[in-house]
């Protein structure tokens, strides 16, 4: 009985490894591609964090309006 690892899975897209850790190989990022990862993440993170101001925003307004309301009553 063999097990699927056994297998030669050269018809696969990257000879069956895909989504596996092989030790030693790693993956060497030219300095135009490093600086596109670093634009990426800082625009993620800009992104992120001015969703996060705009649900405090929305937050404080709308508690705001319901103590005003409560206030009123």
């Amino acid at each position: 009985m063999t097990s699927q690892d056994d297998k030669p899975a050269d018809d696969t897209p990257f000879g069956g490894r895909e989504g596996r850790v092989v030790p030693g190989e790693t993956v060497v990022l030219t300095p135009e591609q490093q600086a596109a990862r670093k634009r990426r993440n800082l625009a993620i993170g800009f992104s992120l964090l001015g969703f996060c101001v705009l649900v405090f925003v929305v937050t404080v307004i709308r508690i705001g309006q319901n103590l005003v309301q409560a206030g009123a009553a």
